[in-house]
């Protein structure tokens, strides 16, 4: 069993990274081996991956996803079998070849040419049907001509976003004919700065540069503009000028894969010369020097977080969220690449935090948000609800809700496959097993979301999304796999978690400028803060796919909407992952600027 006392396990860990300034660019731990415990642990996630798929291909086969209580679907992405081309990759690396072949036969025949659909998302499109398709196309050793002519398909589509000269697309698609899309009026950076890895592979395996040269524009419109802090930037910008139009930064829903991006794309093409590297390791530092925070007015001060920061709204905002989980990993990835204990160090204690957020659970289940008293008592808009549980476990529940996301995992499997502590493994089995005995659909065997983890019983929601067989299943399957299988010398995973392989596997190391990075410490000194804001509705980053989920029209991203519109969910709902909004978030100006 895990060890109650976090603060000593989280103390433990951090002394396992890799000395300062190694100048070979080994990601994962050389030598790693898969003991016969973690066999046996990978052998039961790929039987249950494989159980909870086939409940979706039994009742909602040609659909998006499984409704894993009612045994119906929804198609929220186009219609064309986001559960099927989003399984692909998992399933091969478990070695289900039936799956995978059945998968890819199926995704050959899809008419990506037309849909349904009114809308669809260019996000949401690109990360989980084009990155599926290519990773697919490259796992079963580039022999499928098909997949890539599909992602061509796709990826035509997709372009359409860009209007005119505009530096940045448009996330809603009217897709059909080809049809160019509604002007907006505001572009997320999660949205702009998550294309240039598939665009990348779509345009090295067409032969087509077009789509490579719209991703970059995009990318580089965000990075080369004038961030919050250096390599911070606000979540909303102008698709017309590649100007900001507001002050929120958060590495949470929003913004996220932007972050995520800028350092895996250097990684994927090896490319140390370019804006990358400088702008990543500028938000990470930044993010030390400003968005670091330790909870106050707890007995677990040691754990370590990433507030968001809004000037507009009093300066750090004490929150963190699931999505933004993936963080750490992302951090410790990075850290890898360019030799930076520093930043290794504060990955593994963000990834700790994270995981403290499971193991303090009465669901054993973290939630998709929750906050904290930060520096010099700040809570700035937030609220402890239960006194007693914050000061025990240093965090209490905004967000209730779990939706089977997968990015508090992701960040263990970082840490473990750079560290071979098997200690991370048994935070990953911990939740694993919570996971399948909360979310556990025994009629089917499918895997349906849950309402509320701050639950010893948390009742079961109708909603089981694409991204548990992308992402959920597989890192939790790679924590105890072989560690060959998608060993992080060989592949970068795109934020969906479809593997693509690197350009040049064998490079050394990778330049990156010089930073004066203290480890991290217990406590932080921090500069003084404005008073705590009681008489306004905290805001916060663009949370996705929350069944329910309907924010009132131009009523803006704040908690007391998000919490007060959360009622019964209708199949025919969009929704949303990274933090991609609503097309009338977009198109209004007043509720896309938080």
């Amino acid at each position: 069993m895990l060890s109650k006392n976090f603060g000593a396990l989280l103390s433990a860990l951090l002394l396992v990274a890799a000395p300062f300034g190694a100048e070979a660019a080994t990601i994962q731990k050389p030598g790693l081996k898969q003991s016969e415990t973690s066999a046996s642990r990978a052998n039961q996630i790929k039987a249950a991956y494989k159980t909870s798929y086939q409940a979706y291909l039994k009742y909602a086969t040609g659909h998006d996803a499984l409704l894993p209580l009612s045994n119906g679907f929804t198609d929220p992405f186009g219609g064309w079998g986001a559960s099927v081309v989003d399984s692909l990759s998992t399933s091969f690396l478990m070695g289900h070849m039936d799956l995978y072949n059945q998968g890819v036969e199926y995704s050959k025949k899809i008419d990506f040419t037309k849909t349904s659909s009114d809308t669809i998302s260019l996000f949401e499109t690109n990360i989980r049907y084009l990155a599926g398709l290519i990773s697919a196309y490259e796992l079963g050793g580039k022999k499928e001509q098909k997949l890539i002519d599909q992602a061509k398909v796709v990826g035509d589509h997709l372009i359409t976003g860009w209007l005119g000269s505009n530096p940045l697309p448009c996330n809603t698609l009217k897709w059909n004919n080809l049809a160019t899309p509604d002007a907006c009026t505001s572009s997320g950076i999660a949205e702009g700065g998550t294309l240039i890895l598939e665009m990348d592979r779509l345009s090295k395996y067409t032969g087509d540069p077009k789509y490579l040269k719209l991703a970059t524009k995009s990318m580089k419109t965000i990075a080369q503009s004038k961030g919050v802090f250096p390599g911070l930037f606000p979540q909303v910008y102008d698709p017309k000028t590649g100007l900001p139009k507001d002050d929120y930064v958060t590495w949470g829903g929003g913004s996220d894969s932007f972050f995520e991006y800028l350092i895996k794309y250097a990684y994927l093409t090896g490319d140390d010369q370019s804006l990358w590297i400088p702008t990543w390791v500028n938000s990470v530092s930044s993010s030390i020097e400003h968005l670091i925070e330790h909870p106050e007015q707890t007995q677990a001060k040691q754990l370590t977080y990433l507030t968001d920061y809004s000037a507009s709204n009093g300066g750090n905002l004490p929150r963190w969220s699931h999505l933004g989980c993936f963080a750490g990993g992302n951090w410790i990835l990075g850290a890898k690449m360019i030799g930076q204990d520093a930043f290794d160090q504060y990955g593994q204690a963000l990834t700790a935090a994270c995981a403290n957020t499971y193991t303090a659970s009465p669901s054993g289940i973290g939630p998709e948000s929750f906050v904290f008293v930060g520096t010099n008592n700040n809570t700035d808009g937030v609220r402890i609800n239960n006194a007693a549980f914050y000061r025990k476990n240093g965090f209490d529940f905004e967000v209730t809700q779990y939706i089977l996301r997968p990015e508090v995992m992701e960040s263990v499997f970082y840490a473990y496959r750079t560290t071979g502590d098997a200690r991370w493994q048994e935070i990953a089995w911990n939740a694993w097993n919570s996971i399948y005995r909360n979310c556990l659909v025994k009629q089917n065997g499918a895997l349906a979301a849950l309402a509320d983890v701050n639950s010893t019983s948390p009742t079961k929601l109708d909603d089981s999304e694409s991204f548990l067989y992308a992402e959920t299943f597989k890192y939790l399957y790679l924590i105890f796999a072989d560690p060959e299988v998608a060993n992080l010398d060989k592949y970068v995973f795109n934020t969906e978690a479809h593997p693509f392989l690197v350009d040049q596997p064998q490079k050394a190391s990778y330049k990156a400028p010089a930073v004066n990075v203290k480890p991290p410490k217990k406590d932080k000194p921090k500069k003084a803060k404005q008073p705590s804001k009681t008489d306004k509705d905290a805001p916060v980053p663009m949370f996705s796919s929350l069944p329910g989920l309907k924010l009132p029209e131009g009523g803006g991203n704040t908690l007391g909407n998000l919490l007060g519109s959360i009622g019964k969910r209708t199949a025919s709902q969009v929704r949303r992952h990274r933090g991609v909004a609503h097309k009338r978030r977009q198109d209004q100006d007043a509720a896309a600027e938080v």
